[in-house]
Order: C-alpha cells, then sequence, then structure tokens
C-alpha cells in the first residue's frame, strides 16, 4: 500500500497500463533485491536514487569477489597466456595453434579409464596420434603444451606417465609447469629464500 500512494502522488501515467507497469517494476525492484535494506519515504525520486545506490553496491561487492576469486583469476590466467601465446609466436602457413579446452582433472579421468593394455585407445590418444601422425595427410602435432601444474602426487605421477606414452608415440613432447609443492615451497616467490634444493631430491 505504501508503493501504490508514493508512486500515485509522484508518477502521472496516462494509462492504467502504464501506470501497472510502472508500479510493477519498482516493487518488484525493492522487494526482490533490496528487502528490508532501504526505507521508504514520501519522495518517489529519492527512494529509487536509494535503491539504485544499493543496488550498485551490492554489485561491485559481488564483482569483486568473482574477480578475486582464485579459481576465476586462474581461468583468466590461463586465457591471457593463450592470448599472448597467439600474439607473439612467429608463424607462417605451416605453423598451427590447436586448443584444446580440458581440464587436468578430466583429463586424469580419461585416461585413467584407458590405464593398461587399453592405452592407445583413449580419445586423447586418438586425437593426438592416430587423427594426426598416424593417418596419411594428417597433421603431426609438434608439441603439446599443458596449462597444468604437477607435483610428485601418485595420481600427478601417474598423469605425466600416460602423457609421456603418447607423447612418445606421436613423437612430440608434452611440456607443463611444476607446482612449487616439488620444492616444499607454497609459493615460487620463496625460490630465492636459501635453501639447500639437493636435499629435496634426495
Amino acid at each position: 500500500m505504501v508503493w501504490h500512494r508514493l508512486l500515485q502522488k509522484e508518477f502521472k501515467p496516462k494509462t492504467d497500463e502504464a501506470r501497472d507497469a510502472v508500479q510493477n517494476a519498482v516493487k518488484t525492484l525493492a522487494q526482490q533485491a533490496l528487502e528490508n535494506t532501504v526505507t521508504l519515504t514520501s519522495d518517489a525520486y529519492s527512494t529509487i536514487q536509494e535503491i539504485i545506490a544499493e543496488i550498485d553496491r551490492k554489485l561491485s561487492e559481488q564483482i569483486n569477489k568473482i574477480l578475486h576469486h582464485q579459481e576465476f583469476q586462474a581461468l583468466e590466467g590461463a586465457w591471457r597466456g593463450l592470448h599472448y601465446l597467439v600474439n607473439n609466436t612467429e608463424t607462417d602457413e605451416l605453423l598451427k595453434i590447436r586448443f584444446m579446452d580440458i581440464s587436468k582433472k578430466e583429463l586424469g579421468r580419461t585416461l585413467k579409464r584407458y590405464k593398461g593394455a587399453a592405452w592407445d585407445q583413449s580419445p586423447i590418444f586418438k586425437r593426438i596420434y592416430e587423427e594426426e601422425y598416424g593417418q596419411f595427410g594428417g597433421e603431426p602435432i609438434g608439441c603439446i603444451v599443458g596449462d597444468y601444474h604437477f607435483d610428485h602426487s601418485p595420481q600427478d605421477v601417474e598423469l605425466l606417465g600416460e602423457m609421456a606414452k603418447i607423447g612418445a608415440a606421436a613423437h612430440c613432447p608434452f611440456i607443463s609447469g611444476a607446482a612449487p609443492s616439488v620444492m616444499q615451497m607454497d609459493s615460487w616467490q620463496e625460490l630465492s629464500n636459501p635453501r639447500d634444493l639437493s636435499k629435496i631430491f634426495q
């Protein structure tokens, strides 16, 4: 009832349809987005401005949470890295850069299903070897770059071993990143700290 009186006072719609549209829009805005956060006053314009400011504050807060989330930053870093690679590679008509959208977890899960004697039946093997190197007219892959980080955990060692077999069969190396935990560090920024790395690999 407060909204109806407020809008009737401040707005003069020419038709009932226009009046209902304004009422529904403002009421929905207040009830769903800003319930119990905005105080209604007799000044409709001031109230709406307060609502807009509150929405802007909430949107900014949510966007900041997204932009600073670890998974989002990793995704942004991956796309920026790919963009840098494509734009800074000296290429010609013979060089092609192909992109496969597959997470490390999905890659490991896929190769694990074809572990052992069936390793050359996996879709990864078929994509890298059979569709290119293993057939006439194919375009063999010269290098595989994985935007991942590996440590010495059993699952990572197993995944690297499976990728090594595929790379060896297709005569293309698999290049990826090492996690700082390989050097018993939480971050590569600790690399400058004095430590006896030889003891780590004993």
